[in-house]
C-alpha cells in the first residue's frame, strides 16, 4: 500500500506532480512520467479530489486542485499548460526542446489544455477508484490523507 504524504517526506531537491488520480489520461501520463524520468526528479500525488493533507511545499497550489495538473519545482507553483511544458523540461535530456513552448502566449496554450482537460474523462474515461501505482513506483507516488474530522475547525 502506498504511504501517505503524512508519512513520508519529499526530499527538497525533487519537484512535485500533483494529478487527478481517477483521471485515466493523467494516470497514463504518469505512468510515462515514471519511466521517462530516469534521473528520478519527479514525485507525483494522486489527487483523489476530497479534502486533503498536502506537504508544506505544496499548500499554496491548494486553490489549484481539482482544476488542474500542479506542477512544484523550487517552490515555483506552476499549473495547466506551464506545468505540462516545465515538467518535461524537468526531464532533461532531449526533452529540454519543450522550452519552446514558454514563448507561446500562456492563454493560446491554456486555452488548449483546458479544452482537453473539459473532455478527458469524455474521450479517455475515468477510473472508479483512485490511481495506484505498479509496485515498483510506490516510493515516488502517494496518495494524498484525507484530513481527520477533528482536525476540521
Amino acid at each position: 500500500m502506498n504511504k501517505s504524504i503524512s508519512d513520508k517526506v519529499i526530499p527538497s531537491e525533487k519537484s512535485l506532480v500533483i494529478f487527478d488520480g481517477f483521471c485515466i489520461l493523467c494516470s497514463r501520463a504518469t505512468n510515462f512520467l515514471l519511466r521517462a524520468d530516469r534521473k528520478r526528479k519527479l514525485f507525483f500525488i494522486a489527487d483523489p479530489g476530497r479534502p486533503a493533507v498536502l506537504p508544506s511545499a505544496a499548500s499554496q497550489a491548494e486553490t489549484l486542485r481539482g482544476e488542474s495538473i500542479i506542477f512544484i519545482r523550487d517552490g515555483n507553483v506552476f499549473s495547466a499548460s506551464r506545468a505540462v511544458i516545465e515538467i518535461l523540461i524537468t526531464l532533461g535530456g532531449g526533452w529540454k526542446v519543450f522550452a519552446l513552448f514558454r514563448i507561446v502566449p500562456r492563454q493560446w496554450s491554456d486555452f488548449i489544455y483546458r479544452y482537453i482537460a473539459r473532455y478527458r474523462y469524455q474521450w479517455f474515461g475515468k477510473r472508479s477508484v483512485c490511481y495506484m501505482p505498479g509496485t515498483l513506483q510506490t516510493d515516488r507516488v502517494l496518495i494524498l490523507n484525507e484530513i481527520e474530522k477533528e482536525n476540521k475547525i
